[in-house]
């Protein structure tokens, strides 16, 4: 397959992904947060049930551990299929059902489970940035089968897309916070918008000067 071939696939089935964007991202409006503050175990009443870290499921230790790690003591977990079932998710926590107490190394954390999330309008508002994109790279596509654009370029644009979703709510924001990702979205669109009108109002080399 020659690779200009090659390349508009390529840069269909992202662009098609990031249209896509309120499925492939629905994980975003799914949250499932984690509070942990490390407490004296006598501060527990009876009826909250003690979990040893070490014999949790790899699932809940890994959020567990997120949690009692970081900085503020929070953590979020995107997707439902994710969230571990050793936990119970709702609006409200009570010793059992939401509050746990953990005991992590020789320390005693006390750990809150809550549903987050919102309205799922709210969250296509913030992946619209991705959405607009995934147009810009199909129109980007389109010039690629016409032999208007470098398959190059058009790879570049494509990996930036996959990146994307790399960075998103699949894998629960691994290195940008969600506001900061929506703003790189952002960015993309500007500069490949900009890039795309510049092909349109720039002078064609053709041109009589005079």
């Amino acid at each position: 397959m020659p690779p200009r071939s090659v390349a508009f696939a390529a840069v269909a089935v992202v662009a098609l992904s990031l249209v896509a964007a309120p499925v492939t991202m629905a994980d975003w409006s799914e949250q499932a947060a984690f509070s942990a503050e490390r407490v004296e175990p006598s501060e527990f009443n009876d009826a909250t049930p003690v979990l040893q870290y070490d014999e949790l499921a790899p699932g809940a230790r890994d959020a567990v551990r997120r949690t009692i790690e970081s900085p503020d003591g929070y953590h979020t977990v995107y997707g439902r299929e994710d969230w571990p079932d050793r936990f119970h998710y709702s609006d409200y926590a009570a010793p059992g059902r939401g509050t746990y107490a953990i005991v992590y190394g020789s320390e005693y954390y006390r750990l809150d489970t809550y549903a987050g999330g919102g309205f799922p309008f709210v969250y296509w508002i913030l992946e619209l940035p991705f959405v607009v994109y995934g147009l810009l790279l199909g129109t980007v596509g389109y010039q690629v089968r016409r032999g208007g654009r470098s398959a190059r370029t058009a790879t570049i644009l494509a990996a930036a897309g996959v990146a994307f979703h790399l960075l998103g709510p699949e894998f629960d924001f691994p290195l940008l916070e969600p506001m900061a990702f929506v703003g790189l979205g952002a960015l993309a669109v500007v500069a490949v918008g900009v890039g795309l009108l510049w092909d349109v109002v720039r002078p064609s080399p053709d041109a009589d000067p005079g």
